[in-house]
C-alpha cells in the first residue's frame, strides 16, 4: 500500500504542474491506492483437501487527472503504478488528446460547507497479518462444521466461501479549492453449505465489518449451515399469486439489482423511476435512505471521490420518491431539483479506482423497520411463501420497465395457517412480477434491521423483512424436481 502521505503529496504537485499550462481553465488530480486479499474455502466431505485454497491479494496504485480546458472542452487521463511527475506529464497529455466538448458540464467541485463524516479505518486490515486473515476463514468453516458436527450429519457436504479484506487509500485536489484524504477498510465473509442429496439444498449466510476484530467469521458459517439443515425435505408449490415474505437477502438482491435511482439511470432512461420524482411509489410506512456517514458500516466513507462529503439521502420518504443520488456533474446538470453531491465514486470492484472518473454509486441503502416481530410478519401473511434467497434478478421488456424476474434460490419455506410449514425445494418457483406493484403492495416491515450483503457489492442494505400481498411466483423445473 502507498503511505498516504504520498499520495497527497502527489496530487498536490501535480496540480500545481497542470495549472501552469496557458490553456487550462481548471484541473483536478486524484490519486489512490488499494488492496484486496482473497481467501477462498472450498471444502468437500468426500475429497481430502486442506479447505483452504492459498491466500491471495492484488494491489493497484496510481492517478488520474481531469482537466477542463479554456476552449470549453473536458478531458481525463490516467497513469498506472506510477505517482511521479512524469505520471502527471503522461496522465495530462491523455487528458489533453481525449479531450470532448460536453456543454452540460459547469465546472469541477468546489468545496463544501457541511462536514466531513467521523471515519476510523482499522490497522488490522490495513496491514492485514496473513495468519489472522487465515485464522479467520478457517474459523467461519469451523463454525458450519461444529454445528454440523453437533447436529450429527455427516452426509455429502460441499462447503465453499470467501473472506474479503480490503483497504483503500485516496488523496484529490483541484483548482477550486477541494483538498481531501480518506483512508477506509472493509472486513466481509461469506459461506454457502450445500448438501448433495436429492433435491440438492443449500444455505448461505454472511457477515461483513469495518474493522477485523468485529467480524464474526465464525456466525456466518454457523448460520449457513443451520440454514441448510432447515432445507433438508422440502415440499413444491404450483404457480399462482402468493403472500410474500421477503427474508432481508431477497430484499437486497432486488434493492441492488432493480432500485437503480443514479440521475445518470434517469438521463439515458434506464430506469422504472423516470417519472416519479415527488410521487407515490409505495406506502406511507416506506421510508428509504442512503447514508454514507452510518458509522460502522461498510459503504461509510469521509468523503466521496469527488472531495465532496457524504450524506444522509432521503430517497423515499413515507411512500413518496424525494430525489436521486448524485455526483457533481448530475447535480449541476439537472438543475430543475436541487440534488446532493454526494454519491461521486469511482467504484468498479473492490477499491477506490484511479483509473475511472467519478460515476453515482449508493452508499448504505437503509430502509426504516415497521412495527411487526419477525412471527409477526408470518401470521400476516397467514398462507403463502418465505422468500429467503433469490438469485439470477434481471430487468424484463427493458431497463425503463418495473417488470423483472428473479429464481427463489434457497433459504425459503411453505407458510400455513400463519406458521411456517415446510421447506420449499430451492430452485422451482421464479418471480415474475413488477417492482412498482410489489412496493405497493407492501403490507408490513419487521422491527429488526440487519445489514445484509447482496451478491458481488460492497456496500450493504440495511433492511427488515418484508411482507408483501399477491406476488406472482411461476412453477420452473417441473421435470427435474
Amino acid at each position: 500500500m502507498i503511505a498516504l502521505n504520498e499520495l497527497k503529496a502527489a496530487v498536490e504537485d501535480g496540480l500545481e504542474k497542470i495549472e501552469k499550462n496557458k490553456d487550462v481553465r481548471e484541473a483536478e488530480v486524484f490519486a489512490s491506492s488499494n488492496r484486496l486479499n482473497v481467501l477462498r474455502i472450498c471444502y468437500a466431505s468426500n475429497i481430502p483437501s486442506n479447505a483452504l485454497e492459498e491466500p491471495k491479494s492484488l494491489e493497484n496504485f496510481g492517478l488520474s487527472v481531469r482537466v477542463h480546458f479554456k476552449d470549453g472542452k473536458i478531458g481525463f487521463g490516467k497513469e498506472d503504478s506510477s505517482l511521479d511527475s512524469k505520471a502527471i506529464d503522461s496522465a495530462f497529455a491523455k487528458a489533453r488528446k481525449n479531450a470532448v466538448m460536453d456543454r452540460d458540464f459547469k465546472s469541477l467541485p468546489q468545496p463544501s460547507k457541511k462536514k466531513n463524516a467521523k471515519v476510523k479505518f482499522d490497522k488490522e486490515i490495513m496491514d492485514l497479518n496473513d495468519e489472522k486473515a487465515i485464522e479467520q476463514a478457517y474459523d467461519c468453516l469451523n463454525g458450519a462444521l461444529s454445528l454440523l458436527e453437533k447436529k450429527k450429519f455427516y452426509r455429502n457436504m460441499n462447503i465453499t466461501g470467501e473472506l474479503n479484506f480490503i483497504a483503500e487509500r485516496m488523496a484529490i485536489e483541484n483548482s477550486n479549492g477541494i483538498r481531501e484524504s480518506d483512508e477506509t477498510t472493509i472486513s466481509l465473509a461469506t459461506l454457502t453449505t450445500i448438501f448433495e442429496i436429492n433435491p440438492d439444498v443449500s444455505g448461505m449466510w454472511f457477515d461483513s465489518a469495518t474493522k477485523l476484530r468485529k467480524l464474526d467469521a465464525n456466525a456466518a458459517g454457523r448460520i449457513s449451515a443451520e440454514k441448510a439443515l432447515g432445507l433438508v425435505g422440502g415440499s413444491k408449490v404450483d404457480s399462482g399469486n402468493y403472500d410474500v415474505v421477503f427474508g432481508r437477502v431477497a430484499v437486497a438482491d432486488l434493492i441492488y439489482s432493480r432500485f437503480e435511482v443514479g440521475l445518470n439511470s434517469v438521463e439515458v432512461k434506464a430506469t422504472p423511476y423516470i417519472d416519479s420524482l415527488g410521487k407515490k411509489i409505495g406506502p406511507d410506512f416506506l421510508s428509504i435512505y442512503d447514508d454514507g456517514t452510518l458509522d460502522g458500516a461498510i459503504g461509510t466513507k469521509k468523503v466521496t471521490d469527488e472531495g465532496l462529503p457524504t450524506a444522509k439521502n432521503e430517497v423515499v420518504k413515507n411512500g413518496i420518491l424525494k430525489t436521486f443520488l448524485s455526483n457533481d456533474y448530475y447535480a449541476k446538470k439537472f438543475t430543475d431539483q436541487k440534488y446532493v453531491a454526494s454519491n461521486g465514486f469511482r467504484s468498479g470492484g473492490a477499491g477506490r479506482h484511479y483509473d475511472s472518473e467519478p460515476g453515482i454509486s449508493p452508499t448504505n441503502i437503509i430502509i426504516k423497520p415497521g412495527k411487526f416481530r419477525e412471527e409477526e410478519l408470518i401470521k400476516e401473511v397467514k398462507n403463502g411463501i418465505y422468500i429467503g434467497r433469490i438469485w439470477y434478478s434481471y430487468p424484463v421488456n427493458g431497463l425503463a420497465s418495473a417488470d423483472f424476474t428473479s429464481t427463489v434460490r434457497g433459504d425459503s419455506y411453505i407458510i400455513k395457517n400463519g406458521k411456517i410449514e415446510v421447506p420449499l425445494v430451492p430452485n422451482t418457483l421464479r418471480i415474475n412480477d413488477n417492482l412498482a406493484r410489489i412496493f405497493n403492495n407492501i403490507i408490513g416491515l419487521s422491527r429488526k434491521q440487519q445489514a445484509t450483503l447482496a451478491w458481488g457489492q460492497d456496500s450493504v442494505v440495511v433492511t427488515p423483512e418484508i411482507a408483501v400481498k399477491g406476488v406472482r411466483l411461476e412453477r420452473i423445473a417441473k421435470d427435474i424436481y
